[in-house]
């Protein structure tokens, strides 16, 4: 039988952005479920999201429509979401759906926090 249960976790950084991983399998029927979880950001003004996708295997269609509708929302409110840690089947269909002309992705979390102008990862010349 198919796990079909909601995993997620979040950390809040500088109370401006959201970190939110995404465990096993998305489905379809777990947009109730993000919604609900974004919306707790959302109240408390927190408009920026970076999805961790590291822990997720696979993403059904309509989730990805749902990431990019958040997208436009948050930007309508001053805010941005985007993707860090790609791999496997997650990554394959992002690159196929070509899903970056609306979704930003990163390889790490330090890109995603630049991209918010937090520098976490200063390097001397």
């Amino acid at each position: 039988m198919i796990d079909t249960s909601f995993e997620s976790s979040y950390l809040i950084k500088d109370n401006s952005i959201v970190i939110v991983s995404l465990h096993n399998n998305m489905y379809n029927e777990y947009i109730p479920h993000l919604k609900e979880l974004i919306s707790e950001f959302l109240i408390k003004n927190i408009n920026n999201i970076i999805l961790d996708l590291s822990k997720c295997l696979f993403i059904e269609k309509d989730i990805w429509e749902y990431f990019i509708c958040l997208k436009k929302e948050l930007s309508n409110n001053n805010g941005d979401l985007v993707i860090i840690n790609m791999y496997g089947a997650v990554k394959n269909d992002y690159n196929i759906m070509e899903l970056s002309n609306y979704l930003e992705s990163f390889n790490d979390i330090s890109s995603a926090f630049y991209n918010f102008g937090i520098l976490t990862d200063i390097k001397s010349a």
